[in-house]
């Protein structure tokens, strides 16, 4: 049975009488899948991540962590199931070395020393950060610092990842490889994330993506059905993956080619049409 992890219902949220970032906004996670908010700055996306951290309380609405109203009396314990990467990696670090900001957060989970090594480790080896446990965090590139802000989350072994806009801030290699790495953390489906985006073609290979507009959920669907509809993100100024234009000009020429999340899909795609042709 499909187990629900986040549930945000009729949420609203202002910053002052004037600026409301949210405005009746309501969904749903499933466990162990990969979610994709998009929109433009300004829609309410990065609001999101920040009541699903505990760091905004709703000014109407609640939202549902792991079965429980996530309030002020138990922020503390859904914290534990939950890490969040920043859009801004120099803004994460604590430590002196790479090393000392993985330890930070197990420091604070009361991690036993001698089990601290291993953990280490393991998270900088996947993270491929392991020869760099000794370098100065200011010393790394901002993919590298990155990597080890995810490190630093894997390590508390969190059920939630919330990426907010953590790839905005880096150049191709860097968006590439953080891209690559959220990709890897989903291909077993044990845990849950979701990703603040202005990436469009990142939302390709998710589970479910969310359109944000005005504070607005304006849609929310599988991205397959999201991107189909070129027209109506068009009315909101927001453009669809190369991949998806291409698709959608073959259905209306009477070839439907599928869901598609990469390039490489496509190709595929037109080469079994051309087979059949």
């Amino acid at each position: 049975m499909v187990m629900e992890i986040i549930e945000v219902k009729n949420v609203s949220f202002a910053y002052t009488k004037d600026i409301v970032a949210l405005n009746d906004v309501s969904f749903r996670v499933q466990k162990g899948s990969y979610t994709t908010i998009v929109g433009h700055n300004g829609s309410g996306k990065s609001t999101i991540a920040k009541l699903l951290a505990g760091l905004l309380a709703p000014s109407k609405g609640a939202i549902h962590i792991g079965g429980e109203i996530l309030d002020i009396n138990n922020t503390a314990k859904i914290r534990n199931q939950l890490g969040i990467v920043f859009q801004n990696p120099d803004n994460q670090f604590i430590g002196s070395t790479v090393r000392d900001d993985i330890a930070f957060g197990l420091e604070n989970h009361c991690v036993a020393p001698e089990r601290m090594d291993e953990i280490i480790d393991r998270f900088s080896e996947f993270v491929n950060m392991k020869d760099y446990l000794d370098r100065e965090p200011n010393n790394l590139s901002g993919g590298q610092k990155q990597r080890v802000a995810i490190a630093g989350v894997l390590a508390m072994g969190p059920e939630i990842i919330i990426f907010d806009e953590a790839t905005s801030m880096l150049d191709p290699k860097g968006k590439a490889e953080i891209k690559k790495l959220i990709y890897s953390l989903h291909a077993d489906k044990q845990l849950t994330i979701v990703s603040i985006t202005h990436d469009i073609e990142e939302a390709l290979k998710s589970d479910h993506t969310i359109v944000m507009n005005k504070g607005q959920v304006f849609m929310d669907d599988h991205p397959c059905n999201i991107f189909k509809e070129e027209e109506k993100l068009h009315s909101i100024g927001l453009d669809i993956p190369f991949t998806y234009k291409v698709a959608n000009e073959l259905r209306k020429a009477g070839y439907d080619v599928g869901c598609l999340d990469s390039m490489e899909g496509l190709v595929r795609a037109i080469c079994q049409l051309n087979s059949r042709i």
